[in-house]
């Protein structure tokens, strides 16, 4: 049975179990710095259009001021769709890019309509944020297609494997229309659309969390559908991060909606451990402890991007060899995360690609170290947060995600009903097994968790609500 953990808990602060514990995180983070001219940053490659040219948005077209504009619309790709969706549409539509200046940015995403007729008040709204998929246009969900690879092709296992963690999400998805509520999904910005993707950069991902929201509501003005104004955020790995940062944005960037809660599923924390790990091949640890740590390796240059986007003037030739800034350039937007974490790739033993000291403790990279801290998610959330973890999952560690419930609940102690969140930790043995199984309990909890967080969520959308709310019944006892 599931633990319920409210409490704030300790991680350890041996070298070895904190760099277990970055492993965790490593697929998932954030970051920026402080300016400075830099000239080896010339390099770096022009923002790239999409190869769909329904993708492509001229600046004319989002020259509007509202973030949130609906561009333009069409069917999704049915392999992008979700299976028990009555519909399913491509939004384009206008979020604010990184750039501190708000400047206006295209974005991609789906919203899937539930079958049946809608409550009086319209269809409540999940809002959908995806893990860790790469930078590359062709690795956006809203992209999934047969081109991209058979999902059954032995001969192609990096893009089948991708196709497959893009699928991973989508029995959960369907239990949410299934109760009665429509599902949005963002791509994020940078993937699908122009640029590049500023990876794991909180106030990117949150601003394309919301403006997604407001972008379904226009298309359901269009096409008369009915959406409500409640609505819930729910993400996974990268996407546990993208739903905290935009669970605390939400007030002040899309404040005409109400937010009855945010779940957070193995949520990337604690990024600041991330420009430690090329270092940390040399320590003296053991070599399953060790090519844990190469597995990790091409999470760093996919951070880098979300850095480089976020403050042009990053130093990367500090960070990179001359050998690193080639494969940078080369692979970093063409291929997706599975690809990069090819052998012959990013995951070398050792590969030459960084410059690093020969002690990861402290960071080779103090300018990055400074900005990864700001990253970490420990935020003010008014909704109520309700946090999940598979205690077996070997990418996000359950160690670091209790730190952050417990620097969560620390912070927003003054929330209605304290404390702030609700943990649930599955036990090794209780998660279930995902495709491939080589995927493990990070992906694994997507199945296993879905009844509870149904049944949360059904309680906070319908908290004051009638008996006859939308699908009021339990199923699952917290």
């Amino acid at each position: 049975m599931a633990k319920f953990l409210r409490r704030k808990q300790k991680m350890g602060k041996h070298r070895l179990r904190t760099l277990c514990c970055v492993l965790g995180v490593m697929a998932l983070l954030p970051l920026h710095a402080t300016a400075q001219q830099h000239p080896a940053n010339d390099f770096l490659l022009p923002e790239t259009e999409p190869d769909d040219t329904f993708y492509r948005v001229s600046p004319k077209e989002i020259s509007r001021t509202e973030h949130g504009h609906l561009i333009r619309y069409r069917p999704a790709n049915p392999t992008a769709g979700l299976e028990h969706a009555e519909r399913s549409e491509l939004l384009i539509y206008q979020s604010a890019k990184n750039d501190g200046k708000d400047t206006a940015r295209a974005v991609s995403g789906i919203v899937a309509i539930p079958k049946g007729t809608p409550p009086a008040g319209g269809w409540p709204i999940i809002s959908w944020a995806h893990g860790t998929v790469g930078s590359a246009d062709k690795c956006a969900p809203s992209m999934d297609s047969d081109a991209l690879a058979d999902i059954n092709d032995p001969t192609n296992p990096p893009l089948t494997v991708h196709r497959k963690i893009n699928r991973a999400p989508h029995t959960m998805l369907n239990a949410f229309l299934d109760a009665g509520w429509a599902v949005v999904m963002t791509d994020y910005e940078g993937l699908g659309t122009a640029g590049w993707h500023p990876y794991l950069n909180g106030p990117s991902e949150a601003r394309g969390v919301l403006d997604m929201v407001r972008a379904a509501h226009q298309f359901g003005a269009k096409e008369g559908i009915k959406f409500s104004n409640k609505f819930a955020i729910v993400g996974h790995s990268q996407g546990g991060h993208a739903a905290l940062f935009a669970a605390s944005l939400q007030k002040e960037w899309v404040p005409e909606f109400d937010l009855v809660g945010v779940t957070a599923i193995a949520p990337a924390s604690s990024p600041d451990k991330l420009q430690g790990l090329p270092a940390a091949t040399l320590l003296p640890i053991p070599p399953k402890e060790k090519e844990k740590i190469r597995q990790a390796l091409p999470f760093l240059p996919l951070a880098i991007v979300g850095a480089q986007r976020g403050n042009p003037d990053i130093n990367l030739d500090a960070i990179f060899t001359e050998k690193g800034l080639a494969l940078f350039k080369k692979t970093i937007d063409s291929e997706c995360r599975t690809e990069l974490s090819q052998t012959d790739n990013w995951a070398q033993p050792l590969g030459g690609y960084f410059k690093a000291a020969s002690n990861p403790f402290p960071p080779s990279w103090p300018d990055l170290d400074a900005q990864l801290k700001k990253m970490h998610p420990n935020l003010r959330i008014a909704a109520p947060i309700r946090i999940s973890q598979a205690d077996g999952d070997t990418r996000v560690q359950p160690s670091g995600t209790r730190e952050l419930v417990g620097q969560l609940n620390d912070k927003n102690q003054s929330n209605p009903n304290p404390p702030a969140v609700f943990y649930v930790e599955y036990r090794q043995g209780e998660v279930a097994k995902p495709d491939p199984e080589s995927l493990g309990e990070h992906f694994g909890i997507l199945k296993t968790d879905v009844a509870p967080m149904v049944d949360w969520l059904r309680a906070k959308f319908c908290a004051g609500e009638p008996k006859d709310c939308q699908g009021v019944h339990t199923t699952h006892s917290e």
